[in-house]
């Protein structure tokens, strides 16, 4: 049984982060899931299938081979998310009292537009009228930019100091919740529907490249051979050997290679087995002062210590991620985008 996108989607998917996770993590080698956790992994299963190719049905035994993957993928997604540390209020005043809100945000002003301009953020509120808050992943991009500066270097003051300034970017509001668990099992799906487009970019990627490099080896091939038929070789045709023996050799290199259907069944498979290579999550931890210049330690007690978690998704650019929660009563009002359309067409 296939489900498909959307909120339906969604919400299996949440389901089995939520129901499930346990019995992912002790599933052995030797052991085999409980008959409800195999049926919810068969559909999966076949959420996978659907989401890269369909054709796959046609592998022999597919269901049952990709079961322990899809599991494995499952559990190492939840051990990463349960990692990534508990809420931390964004609101006007944690900007003054809190380091890292501080630091992320340019000003309190910020971080409420950051909020406020998020349709999913606007959206809960308007479907739960209680909620007082909402709690979401906030996804930036660390910027480092290399630049001179002033410093104190010893007793004396220099303007040629090399210095790192450390910026956020690119703030993205994510999988909006009521509840804390909420949004940690939407951030779970999120990645694990990223890992699945990835491994279907790849695919197509591979496929499309094999397809134009099989054309161009065709060409070059009829190529020499009309020189061959005429006796005539010479540099052009040393030329169009060397250009064949390249194609053949990055046909033969290609990754991933996808010759045939259980080559491509097999690459789903590898990917879903070894989810660690394609999704990370690790700690950094950095010291700026309130200029956002970069700093070795706490020197002087005038720098703040920031703990970072970041992400990254197959050869993505890693993304700090924090769970975060908003008060509803420092939501802006929604913008009148028609009205300021029309103030800036008439000037």
């Amino acid at each position: 049984m296939f489900l498909g996108g959307g909120k339906m989607l969604t919400d299996f998917l949440n389901d089995m982060f939520r129901r499930f996770g346990g019995e992912f993590v002790t599933w052995s080698e030797e052991d085999t899931p409980g008959p409800k956790c195999e049926r919810n992994l068969d559909q999966a299963v076949e959420f996978v299938v659907e989401e890269t190719s369909s054709r796959l049905r046609a592998v022999s035994g597919y269901a049952r081979r990709l079961r322990k993957p899809v599991a494995t993928t499952f559990q190492y997604i939840d051990k990463i998310i349960e990692q990534v540390p508990g809420v931390f209020p964004c609101r006007r005043s944690a900007f003054s009292e809190d380091p890292m809100v501080n630091a992320i945000f340019v000003n309190y002003t910020h971080l409420q537009e950051v909020f406020s301009e998020s349709k999913e953020v606007r959206e809960l509120f308007y479907t739960n009228p209680a909620a007082e808050e909402c709690h979401a992943l906030l996804c930036m991009q660390r910027k480092e930019r290399r630049q001179l500066g002033m410093a104190l270097v010893g007793d004396e003051v220099r303007k040629d100091v090399l210095q790192a300034t450390v910026s956020f970017t690119d703030h993205q509001v994510v999988s909006p919740g009521v509840q804390e668990a909420d949004t940690r099992c939407a951030l779970k799906c999120c990645v694990f529907k990223s890992l699945i487009a990835h491994i279907r970019s790849e695919a197509n990627r591979a496929r499309t490249r094999s397809s134009d490099l099989q054309t161009r080896h065709r060409t070059l091939r009829s190529r020499l051979k009309r020189l061959e038929a005429e006796s005539v070789h010479g540099t052009v045709g040393n030329e169009l050997v060397r250009q064949i023996d390249a194609i053949e050799k990055e046909l033969q290199n290609l990754e991933p290679r996808l010759v045939s259907l259980e080559d491509h069944f097999q690459y789903v498979a590898d990917v879903l087995s070894h989810p660690d290579q394609y999704l990370s999550s690790y700690k950094q931890e950095i010291y700026i002062d309130r200029m956002g210049i970069k700093q070795k330690d706490d020197t002087g007690g005038t720098t703040r210590k920031l703990s970072l978690d970041e992400i990254q998704i197959a050869h993505q650019h890693p993304r700090v991620a924090a769970l975060v929660r908003f008060p509803r009563e420092e939501l802006l009002p929604e913008k009148d985008f028609l009205r300021e359309s029309s103030i800036f067409l008439a000037q």
